[in-house]
C-alpha cells in the first residue's frame, strides 16, 4: 500500500501514535527519579533514530516504523517539558516570598461585596533574591476598578505565600493543574495588605492591543449598562469578566456558551465577513486570502494572543478556508498536521479541554457535516437550514464523549438556538466591532449602534431563557469510559467515510468469524453484570475533595442519595456547588437528592449547597439551629430561592431511613449559646448500614465533644470518623476518639491551607488510636463501599 493513496489514514496513525507517546511520558514522569528519567530519554532517542532509519530506507514495515517514530517523538518531546525546572516559582510552595515579574496580560477584575478582586498573570523574574521562572497568578483586592493601573508589560511586585496550582482531585473534573501547566502557570499568590506594586514599563505591540481593547470597553460602557457591556465585550474578545451568572447559565443550557469566549466560530465569522467584503470590492483571490489572514491575525492579537485565541484562529481559519473552497478533504489533512505541530510545540495541550473540544468540533465540521448534509431527512429543508443543522450536529456529535466526561450534559435545544439566536449574536458582534471603529470619527453614531447591541443582547437572552426552560432542553449524559469512547468514535469514523469505503468495510466485517467474536463479546459484557448480581447490596459513602471544606455523598443500594455538607468558599468567588459538587454527583449518576444534612452554616460547609439547589432537585435540607437567616446569608440565596426547598432545623433523635440506610441526628446544640466562632453549633450525624457506620462531626470542638460523651457515648462508636474541623487541634480529643474507636478516619482539608490543618497532634492521636487516615488534599475523593459487613476503600489519586 502506497502512502500517497492513504494520506489521511497515515496522518491519523501518526497523530494517534504521538498522543500515545505523550500519555506514556506523562505516566512515566510521575515519580520517576532523575537517573531513570535520563535513561528513559536516552532510550527514546535511540528508538527515534532507529525508527527514522526504517522510514528512510523504505522498509515494507514503513507504517509500523512511522508509528513508532511518532510515538517516540511524542514521548521524547513530552519528557522534555513535563519536569519543572529547578528555578520554577512552584518550588517556593508554602513559603512566604517577595515576587516580581512582568505582567503577561491585562488584569482580570471581578466585583465583590467589598470592592473588586484583581487577578494578575505574571511571568516571574525574581523571588526574594533568587532568579525565578514560571507563570504566577497574583490575587489582590482593591476598593474600585479605578485603582487598577497595571498594564501589559509592566513590572509587578507582590509579597505573600506562594502556593502551587492545585485542582480538585475528583473524577470527571477538568484537571486544573494540567490545564494551568499547558498555559504556563504553576503557582499562585495572595498579596497581603501591602497589595501589589506596579512599576510602569515602556509600551510595545501588546500594549497597543490593550489600548484598543480598553477603547472598546470604554465606549461600550458609555452606551449600555455595565452587565451588557461585559457580555458584549466577552462575545467579541473573550473572557467571563463581569458576566451575570444567569446569562452564563442560559447560554450553557442552550449550548451557546462558546459564544462567550473566543472560539473557532468567531474566527470563521470574521473570515467570512472579510471574504464577503473582498468579493463585494472585486478583489483578486490572492488579495482576499491575504485580507482574511490579516483579519484573523489581528483578531487573535486583540484577544490578547492567549492560547485559546491562537488555537481558535488556527482551527477557525482552517475551517473557513476548507469549507469556503469546498475542499473539506484537504482541510482534514491540514487539521491533523496542525494538531501534530501544536502538540509538538506544547505537548501539554493534549490535557487542555479547550484544545480537545476545538479539535473535535473542527473535525466534526470537516468530516461529519458534509455527510449529514446528504441525509434524506434534511433534503426538504432550504439550503441555509440544512447547512445550519449539519454544521451544528456535526460539531455536537464529535464532542459528545468529551462533554459527557467533563460536563455530563448535552443541550438538545442547541440545534434551535444555533438557528434562532446565533445569527442575532453574530450580527451583534459584527456591529460591535464596527461601532468601535466608528467611535473614532462619529462617536454619537457609535453610541447608537452599541445601544442597539444592548437591545439585541436582551432579545438573545430572553430567547435563550425560553429555550432553556423547555422540557429536555438539557439532558444528562452518563460518564463514558475509554472503551465506550473508542467504539463511539469508530462508528463516527465509519459514518464519515464515502459510500465505497463503507461498503468495503462491511464486506470485510462480514468475512470475520462472527460466531467466536459474538461469544467473546457476550462473555465480556455479561461478566460485569454477573459480578454485580452476585455481590451483596452496597452503599457508597463519598468524601468529595472540595478544598478547605466538607462535602460527603451517601448513595443507598437502590440509588437514593443524600449529601452531608456541600463545601464552599466565602464571598462567592467560586461556585463550589455548581462546579465541583454537581459534576461529581452527575459523574456517579446522581441527578437528585432526597435530603441534604448541613452540620452548620459556615461557608466552607454550607455555601456550596446554593449551586446544587440551582441545578438539581433536593427533597429537603436539615440544618443546625442557627436559623434560616444564617443559611440564607451563607448560601447567598434570595428569599424566593430559599422558599423553594424546605429548610428544617434538625432535632436530636431525628432519624431518616432509606433502603436500610439510617441517618441519626446524635447532637444538635442550642445555637443561642454559640460563641464567636460558630463551630460549637455543629450538628453531629451518624450514617449506618448493617454493622458499618460513619460519624460526621462538622467543626465540633472539644467542649462539645465532652457534652456529647456525657449524653450518648454508646452511640458514638463508628467504623469511619469524619475528623472534625479539618483536623484542627481544637477538636478530636482523646476521650472522644476512644469512644468512637474508628477503623478509618477521613480529614477533609485543602492543600496548602493557611490554617496549618491538619494539626500534627491530631494525626498523631489518630495513629495512636489505630485509625487508618485518609486526606482529601493527598488522596483526592475517597469512597467507602460496604455491604454492611466488609469495607472497600477507593481513592481518586490511587486509582489514577
Amino acid at each position: 500500500m502506497k502512502i500517497g493513496q492513504q494520506q489521511l489514514s497515515f496522518l491519523c496513525v501518526l497523530l494517534f501514535s504521538s498522543i500515545l507517546g505523550i500519555l506514556a511520558a506523562e505516566r512515566f514522569s510521575e515519580g520517576v527519579p532523575p537517573f531513570a528519567f535520563a535513561g528513559l530519554l536516552f532510550a527514546g532517542i535511540v528508538l527515534l533514530l532507529w525508527s527514522a532509519r526504517l522510514v528512510l530506507t523504505g522498509s515494507a514495515r514503513i507504517w509500523g516504523a512511522a508509528a513508532l517514530l511518532f510515538f517516540v517523538l511524542g514521548m521524547t518531546r513530552a519528557l522534555t517539558v513535563l519536569p519543572l525546572s529547578a528555578d520554577d516559582i512552584s518550588r517556593w510552595d508554602g513559603k512566604p516570598a517577595q515576587v516580581s515579574g512582568i505582567l503577561r496580560e491585562a488584569p482580570q477584575i471581578t466585583p465583590t461585596s467589598e470592592g473588586v478582586r484583581v487577578r494578575y498573570l505574571v511571568d516571574v523574574r525574581r523571588t526574594n533574591t533568587a532568579e525565578t521562572t514560571g507563570g504566577l497568578y497574583v490575587y489582590a483586592a482593591a476598593k474600585s476598578e479605578t485603582e487598577i493601573t497595571a498594564r501589559t508589560g509592566d513590572r509587578i511586585t507582590a509579597q505573600g505565600r506562594v502556593l502551587k496550582i492545585r485542582g480538585y482531585k475528583n473524577p470527571g473534573m477538568i484537571d486544573i493543574e494540567r490545564l494551568m501547566r499547558a498555559r504556563g502557570v504553576t503557582a499562585r499568590l495572595h498579596a497581603g495588605k501591602a497589595g501589589v506594586t506596579v512599576t510602569p514599563q515602556s509600551g510595545g505591540f501588546l500594549r497597543s492591543v490593550e489600548d484598543v481593547r480598553a477603547h472598546y470597553r470604554a465606549k461600550m460602557r458609555e452606551a449600555m449598562p455595565e452587565s451588557d457591556a461585559a457580555a458584549v465585550f466577552a462575545m467579541v474578545f473573550g473572557g467571563y469578566e463581569g458576566l451575570r451568572p444567569e446569562l452564563v447559565e442560559a447560554f450553557t443550557t442552550t449550548g451557546l456558551v462558546h459564544i462567550l469566549s473566543v472560539s473557532g466560530s468567531h474566527v470563521t465569522l470574521l473570515a467570512g465577513l472579510v471574504a464577503w467584503l473582498a468579493s463585494a470590492f472585486s478583489l483578486r483571490r490572492e488579495f482576499a486570502a491575504v485580507a482574511v489572514a490579516f483579519a484573523v491575525f489581528g483578531y487573535a492579537a486583540l484577544s490578547g494572543f492567549v492560547a485559546p485565541a491562537v488555537r481558535a484562529a488556527i482551527m477557525g481559519g482552517l475551517t473557513f478556508f476548507a469549507l469556503a473552497s469546498g475542499r473539506e478533504y484537504d482541510g482534514r489533512r491540514i487539521l491533523i498536521i496542525v494538531a501534530l505541530a501544536m502538540l509538538f510545540v506544547s505537548p501539554l495541550l493534549l490535557f487542555d479541554v479547550s484544545f480537545q473540544l476545538s479539535f473535535a468540533a473542527t473535525a466534526g465540521l470537516l468530516c461529519l457535516s458534509p455527510r449529514l448534509r446528504e441525509w434524506s431527512v434534511f433534503a426538504p429543508l432550504p439550503r441555509a437550514l440544512r447547512d445550519g443543522f449539519a454544521l451544528t450536529l456535526g460539531a455536537q456529535l464529535a464532542t459528545l464523549p468529551i462533554c459527557a466526561w467533563y460536563f455530563h450534559v448535552v443541550s438538545l435545544s442547541s440545534l434551535v438556538a444555533n438557528l434562532l439566536v446565533v445569527p442575532i449574536l453574530e450580527f451583534l458582534m459584527v456591529a460591535a466591532l464596527f461601532a468601535g471603529l466608528l467611535a473614532l470619527v462619529l462617536p454619537f453614531l457609535a453610541r447608537i449602534v452599541f445601544a442597539m447591541d444592548s437591545l439585541l443582547l436582551g432579545l438573545s437572552y430572553e430567547l435563550t431563557r425560553a429555550l432553556a426552560a423547555l422540557p429536555f432542553s438539557r439532558v444528562y449524559l452518563p460518564p463514558v469510559n475509554i472503551y465506550a469512547a473508542a467504539i463511539y468514535y469508530a462508528l463516527l469514523l465509519f459514518a464519515a467515510q464515502g459510500p465505497e469505503t463503507r461498503r468495503d468495510v462491511i464486506v470485510r466485517l462480514r468475512a470475520l468469524p462472527w460466531r467466536g467474536v459474538s461469544v467473546g463479546l457476550s462473555l465480556l459484557l455479561l461478566a460485569p453484570a454477573a459480578r454485580a448480581a452476585l455481590r451483596s447490596p452496597e452503599i457508597a459513602v463519598h468524601f468529595i475533595d472540595v478544598g478547605q471544606g466538607d462535602a460527603a455523598l451517601v448513595v443507598t443500594p437502590h440509588g437514593h442519595a443524600i449529601m452531608i455538607d456541600a463545601g464552599g468558599v466565602r464571598d462567592g468567588v467560586f461556585d463550589v456547588g455548581g462546579r465541583v459538587d454537581v459534576p461529581y454527583l452527575l459523574q456517579y449518576g446522581v441527578s437528585s437528592l432526597d435530603a441534604v444534612f448541613l452540620t452548620h452554616a459556615h461557608e466552607d460547609h454550607a455555601a456550596g449547597l446554593a449551586g446544587v439547589l440551582r441545578q438539581l432537585p433536593v427533597g429537603r435540607v436539615l440544618t443546625a439551629a442557627e436559623g434560616p437567616a444564617a443559611y440564607q446569608a451563607s448560601l447567598g440565596l434570595s428569599a424566593a430561592e430559599m422558599a423553594a426547598t424546605p429548610f428544617i432545623a434538625a432535632e436530636e433523635g431525628t432519624r431518616l431511613t432509606l433502603d436500610g440506610v439510617t441517618v441519626d441526628v446524635l447532637f444538635a446544640p442550642d445555637a443561642s449559646k454559640r460563641r464567636r466562632s460558630g463551630n460549637e453549633s455543629s450538628n453531629v450525624y451518624r450514617v449506618s448500614y448493617g454493622r458499618a457506620s460513619f460519624l460526621f462531626t462538622g467543626d465540633l470542638e472539644k467542649e462539645q465533644e465532652a457534652q456529647l460523651l456525657k449524653k450518648s457515648p454508646e452511640l458514638l462508636r463508628s467504623t469511619v470518623l469524619k475528623v472534625a474541623h479539618h483536623g484542627s487541634k481544637t477538636s478530636t480529643s482523646e476521650p472522644f476518639l476512644s469512644a468512637v474507636a474508628p477503623r478509618w478516619a477521613v480529614v477533609d482539608v485543602g492543600a496548602g491551607n493557611r490554617f496549618g490543618h491538619p494539626a500534627a497532634e491530631t494525626l498523631a492521636a489518630l495513629k495512636t488510636a489505630g485509625a487508618e487516615t485518609y486526606r482529601t488534599d493527598k488522596d483526592g475523593a475517597i469512597v467507602f463501599r460496604t455491604d454492611g459487613h466488609s469495607m472497600r476503600v477507593e481513592t481518586y489519586v490511587g486509582k489514577r
